[in-house]
């Protein structure tokens, strides 16, 4: 590969990959190994291809593609590289989000049509082997009476595709299965074998290499890592400082150390960033963000990833700008 390839399993990768309209050949391929139509899919537009303003440090952000299919449907798609172990009833109530989005105020219900939610499930959070139990990769779901199992609706389906299954599932399709194996932390050489199988698999991976030649995209993968761990950090030290100290001191007064400890990792977060993309920043820039409230703090690191110059960075957040640059 002459580009050192992002991973394909970030989930802003993933969203870049397939949300502009001349993706649809792409999506239309993987939407058919996934949900094996009778039919063929004609066509398939994503209907949220932005990308969320607080896509760095906002809390909880779900890069998901909503698709309408030309029948109608629509289709609930995710990439969750760490699915948590409320990941089901995340991904229940973005289908119910994208079900009832169908409707305006006073619409009838007759006008709904099916939608689909359909997640690619990477390594738990928790270390588990996964959070459904099935020895295969692709699972679907569906409302069935508990005794007949007759099917009440077909507007409610789930598919889950857990790629920590893929080595010992036989039952998989051979182009669901290049899709799994490129969505698994893919090497050069697998990325290479892919692209010399399969046509879509091959300007799948044409589109890949561009969109990791664009260095602005990279940083924004990784300052969206960075900003996720040390959320993580942050909300992880609040609750572990609280609960010791609150052991000790009362649960109030450890929350709020705890919530300190946090502060300091964003803080560190933010200069890292800053200093990463600009170079050294003044005394008195650090100082101001070291200052800050946890809020700005989250807020600048969004800015951080985005502006072009250290001066644009003060430009969107001013509330550091009286002892920046």
């Amino acid at each position: 590969m002459p580009v050192d390839c992002l991973d394909p399993s970030d989930d802003l990768v993933f969203k870049v990959l397939f949300k502009d309209p001349e993706a649809e050949r792409r999506l239309i391929a993987m939407l058919t190994a996934i949900l094996e139509p009778v039919s063929p899919i004609v066509s398939a537009t994503v209907l949220n291809p932005a990308l969320p303003p607080d896509l760095v440090s906002g809390k909880g952000v779900v890069l998901d593609i909503l698709v309408k299919l030309g029948d109608g449907r629509r289709i609930c798609i995710e990439l969750e590289a760490r699915p948590r172990r409320v990941f089901i009833q995340r991904d229940l109530f973005y289908w119910s989000r994208a079900y009832s989005g169908q409707l305006d105020a006073g619409e009838n219900y007759a006008a709904l049509r099916p939608t689909i939610a359909v997640a690619w499930l990477g390594d738990a959070e928790d270390g588990s082997r996964s959070i459904v139990d099935s020895p295969r990769v692709h699972t679907r779901y569906r409302i069935c009476e508990t005794t007949t199992h007759v099917e009440l609706t077909d507007h409610l389906e789930i598919h889950l595709l857990d790629l920590r299954k893929m080595s010992d599932d036989a039952t998989l399709s051979p182009a669901l299965r290049r899709w799994a194996e490129f969505f698994s932390h893919p090497t050069a050489e697998t990325l290479r074998r892919l692209a010399q199988e399969d046509e879509i698999m091959a300007e799948t991976i044409k589109k890949l290499e561009e969109v990791s030649a664009d260095s602005q995209l990279r940083y924004l993968v990784e300052a969206r890592k960075m900003g996720e761990f040390q959320r993580r950090i942050y909300e992880g030290a609040a609750h572990e400082e609280g609960l010791e100290k609150g052991l000790e001191q009362g649960l109030e007064q450890g929350l709020e150390q705890g919530l300190e400890k946090g502060r300091g990792a964003l803080v560190r977060a933010l200069v890292s960033v800053l200093e990463l993309r600009f170079g050294a920043i003044p005394v008195s820039l650090r100082a101001s963000i070291e200052s800050a409230e946890a809020d700005a703090l989250e807020g600048a690191l969004s800015s951080a990833a985005i502006a072009p110059s250290l001066r644009e960075f003060l430009d969107l957040r001013p509330e550091f700008r009286d002892r920046g640059v």
